[in-house]
């Protein structure tokens, strides 16, 4: 069932051709995120670790998040799309989220994925050689590691989507979050040495801050909100590691 679930987690967190499990089989074991993002991690910084060798920091460090989305297939990117759209809308519960889910793209996630995304290229752009593969690594395992931690701590949606049966699965799963905690504290620690410390306290408090405020203005953690909080702490970890250490 290991294998089979994180044959899954790979299927729907990637583009690789393996196939896709259940929701079921995904959502059981969406506590082994970190594990998925080891591999994408290490193979877009090896595009950046490469590139760099013929090629300026910055342009390779924007290589290195085209092949991350490219790898995730743009899918969490979708997510910060859509919440950002929620976010900027007015009215009730029911109506952020149905802007949320209509096909419709607004100016408020133009907006956030133009920062994002060029805030994310240029704090990659800040390392180069190894650093650049051990920045990919590390930021790409606190990404996935902050859905865990919203899907843990968020509200079930009332309709039954992705979202719906990651939260219902993590409900309860203290001693598999604290594993995957684990293994992000070491895989970061690793690499990135006890300043890491400054990345985990960051993604913190970026996972209360939305994580409170999908529980409190949608009612619910939804696959969306989890995609936006992706893309949003791999961006603050990037920042956070520069902050400290270059």
């Amino acid at each position: 069932m290991l294998v089979k679930g994180l044959k899954g987690l790979f299927g729907f967190l990637t583009i690789m051709p393996l196939g896709m499990e259940s929701i079921e089989a995904v959502s059981k074991y969406f506590f082994l995120c970190p594990v998925v993002a080891l591999a994408i991690g290490l193979v877009a910084g090896a595009v950046g670790f490469v590139s760099n060798i013929f090629l300026p920091d910055l342009i390779s460090g924007f290589l290195v998040l085209a092949s991350i989305q490219l790898l995730t297939g743009f899918h969490h990117l979708d997510g910060l799309l859509d919440l950002s759209d929620a976010a900027m809308a007015r009215g009730d519960t029911k109506r952020r989220l149905e802007v949320m889910h209509d096909m419709y793209t607004g100016a408020a996630a133009v907006a956030s994925g133009v920062i994002v995304l060029a805030l994310t290229g240029l704090a990659f752009g800040q390392f180069s050689g190894l650093d650049i593969l051990k920045a990919a690594v590390v930021a790409e395992v606190v990404a996935k590691e902050s859905m865990v931690l919203t899907a843990y701590l968020g509200k079930k949606p009332t309709y039954k989507g992705m979202g719906y049966y990651v939260v219902e699965s993590m409900e309860k799963k203290h001693l598999e979050v604290i594993c995957s905690l684990l293994l992000c504290a070491v895989v970061g620690f690793l690499l990135v040495g006890v300043y890491f410390v400054f990345v985990l306290a960051a993604m913190a408090v970026a996972v209360a801050v939305l994580t409170s405020y999908a529980n409190n203005t949608l009612e619910s953690v939804t696959g969306d909100v989890m995609g936006a909080t992706n893309e949003i702490n791999r961006m603050i970890a990037l920042i956070m590691i520069i902050a400290v250490m270059v």
